[in-house]
């Protein structure tokens, strides 16, 4: 059974990252969600690795908050919307860096849901 966050899975949604708007928008919810700076999270260029790059810059984060304790991440993983058990499943499977894939998936359903919802995609 596929545990992802996406019922359509990753690379369904990560195509949406090639467009500007969109980048722009899930940076900034990955700013509000995890409390981080512009200097600790800039936007990366658009290209066909966009989303590998936006997990690998968010991982040093979820690697700062874990060193903090499990309850500064757990914080952090309840803003972003991960549900406690999906976040065990996740660092059993493959630690804090499916972690980071899917924090950032999570960013960018939360953006489409908004934008599909403005009429906008």
């Amino acid at each position: 059974m596929d545990n992802s966050l996406s019922a359509s899975g990753a690379d369904g949604l990560q195509r949406y990252l090639d467009r500007a708007e969109v980048l722009q928008a899930v940076v900034e919810q990955l700013r509000k969600d995890l409390s981080i700076s512009e200097e600790e999270l800039p936007r990366p260029e658009l290209n066909d690795r966009t989303f590998d790059l936006l997990s690998a810059m968010v991982l040093p984060v979820l690697l700062d908050l874990d060193a903090r304790g499990a309850h500064a991440l757990q914080v952090a993983m309840y803003r972003v919307d991960i549900p406690e058990a999906h976040l065990q499943r996740t660092m059993g499977r493959g630690g804090l860096a499916a972690l980071s894939n899917e924090v950032v998936l999570r960013a960018l359903q939360k953006v489409l849901t908004r934008m599909r919802y403005a009429g906008r995609y």
